[in-house]
């Protein structure tokens, strides 16, 4: 036998008739010996299949528990004018309320370790925990297509911002504040049938079988005439019990000498894998999001009482901006993303476009916010940029990081975002208060997110000259090589 020929042997259980079973394959070309193993690769179901069906479940818990969240202002506007809280105090409850929500992203990676995505969504509290959960779902069954899932998504999810604030002025009308909760609350109870349509990502293997084992050893090169060129030789075994106990043997002693070793500090960074944070670059995408969102979500909650304040509309007019503002919005969620996937535009570099646009918008409208039709293009800038920047702020760190890393990325910046919610969100407020005009409240949300444009400029993030940035070519970091070489494959996820 030539040189360099493997025999393979490969062990697996039957699962109708609990038999083990050994084949040995020979082969004696490294090419066909490659191709054979192909053959018993995993077929993962990625971009295609059950993957749209996990699309229509994130959207369905999203368009379930976010109403509230973004139609807070329009829902609680006479309550707190009745109640004389101040915007302070308004500032205050909005960015208490995410910094709750971003502190549990710290458990929600180990949690995605330990359980799939489904059991942390179903069981998971609030949007801190279901926000992880659906967005490793998402990353997980689409690689190529990631772009136009998300925009699908939250274009599907844009559908809730432009009835519900319609929905709500009627039911403001007929029930008051304390009863329309009490109907979202009951539209919430939706979302654990999209949560049922978040499968755990089962591989679909062509053999049916449970375990194999694979070996590989060498076969010398006496008896070649003897042998032919492929030969396959079952042999049927019994001892199926005393294979899988040798196993979970063999895993066990590793996994208590592994564990013996670390340290309880070492145990607590590798569980929240802390060793992200050596990562500069990692650490500004986490910071300028953190900044950023911090002010665009307050510019977006508090938009109908600068509406009110600054433009002078009535509720009905500001219903009516606001639909306008969400229809551009899902219109900026579905055009953007297919244009990125053809023109090879980055996440990152779109997110920063987005919140240029936003706040070219707000300063529009801090000059001629008196005249309605001024106050309708705002609307329709603002939407654009807001839709672009709902879809992309979800794929920037999926990008950055490879996708086991996810779920301990997604977590530390939600708890950056927390931080940074509950210390800068009530400065907004503040300086409303200070200025006794919301302007200088939209000026100060501007300066906020122009900070994130300028540090990703100053860390290398991103260029105003170059909207196809390579990873090869403008040499980033491991972690981003990483992310690109995996994008084609799909680990198992349970």
């Amino acid at each position: 036998m030539a040189h360099g020929t493997e025999i393979v042997e490969i062990i697996y259980i039957n699962r109708q008739s609990g038999i083990a079973t050994v084949c040995r394959l020979l082969e004696d070309e490294p090419s066909k010996r490659d191709n054979r193993k192909n053959l018993l690769v995993k077929n993962f179901e990625t971009d295609r299949g059950w993957a749209w069906m996990v699309v229509l479940g994130v959207t369905i818990i999203n368009l379930s528990v976010l109403p509230i969240q973004q139609c807070y202002g329009l829902i609680f506007g006479k309550r707190f004018t009745s109640l004389g809280i101040s915007a302070t105090q308004t500032s205050l409850i909005l960015h208490l309320n995410g910094t709750i929500c971003c502190s549990l992203g710290l458990i929600s990676g180990p949690m995605m370790k330990k359980f799939s995505f489904r059991k942390v969504a179903f069981f998971g509290i609030g949007q801190g925990i279901n926000y992880p959960a659906t967005s490793l779902a998402l990353n997980t069954y689409f690689r190529k297509k990631r772009n136009i899932a998300m925009g699908l998504c939250v274009t599907l999810t844009g559908l809730g911002p432009i009835l519900m604030p319609l929905l709500i002025v009627k039911l403001l009308d007929a029930y008051a504040t304390t009863g329309t909760l009490l109907i979202f609350a009951g539209i919430a109870a939706n979302s654990f049938v999209g949560v049922c349509l978040l499968r755990p990502f089962v591989n679909k293997d062509n053999i049916t079988t449970e375990d194999y084992d694979v070996k590989n050893t060498t076969v010398s090169n006496e008896n070649e005439s003897d042998v032919e060129k492929y030969v396959v030789e079952c042999q049927l075994l019994n001892n199926q019990e005393q294979i899988k106990k040798q196993e979970n043997l063999e895993k066990f002693f590793k996994e208590a000498k592994t564990k013996k070793k670390r340290s309880f500090f070492q145990k607590i960074s590798a569980n929240l894998d802390l060793m992200l944070l050596q990562d500069l670059r990692y650490i500004l995408v986490v910071i300028g999001m953190g900044i950023s969102l911090v002010a665009e979500t307050n510019f977006n909650a508090l938009m109908p009482f600068v509406l009110e304040k600054v433009s002078g509309l009535e509720i009905k007019e500001i219903a009516t901006i606001m639909s306008i503002q969400a229809a551009f919005d899902i219109a900026g969620r579905l055009c953007i993303p297919l244009l990125a996937q053809k023109a090879q535009w980055t996440p990152r570099y779109l997110y920063v476009i987005s919140l240029i646009g936003s706040t070219f918008g707000r300063m529009i409208l801090c000059i001629w916010g008196d005249d309605y039709l001024v106050v309708i293009l705002v609307a329709v800038i603002v939407g654009v940029a807001k839709g672009t920047k709902a879809v992309f702020q979800a794929l920037i760190i999926p990008d950055y990081v490879p996708l086991e890393r996810l779920p301990a990325a997604s977590g530390i910046q939600m708890v950056c975002n927390g931080i940074l919610s509950i210390s800068l969100g009530p400065i907004i407020g503040m300086v409303h208060d200070l200025t006794g005009s919301y302007i200088g409240s939209l000026h100060f949300t501007s300066a906020m997110s122009m900070f994130c444009v300028f540090l990703w400029l100053l860390g290398g993030l991103w260029s105003p000259l170059g909207n196809r940035v390579k990873v090869k070519k403008n040499g980033d970091t491991p972690n981003e090589k990483c992310s690109s070489e995996n994008q084609n494959e799909s680990p198992d996820i349970r």
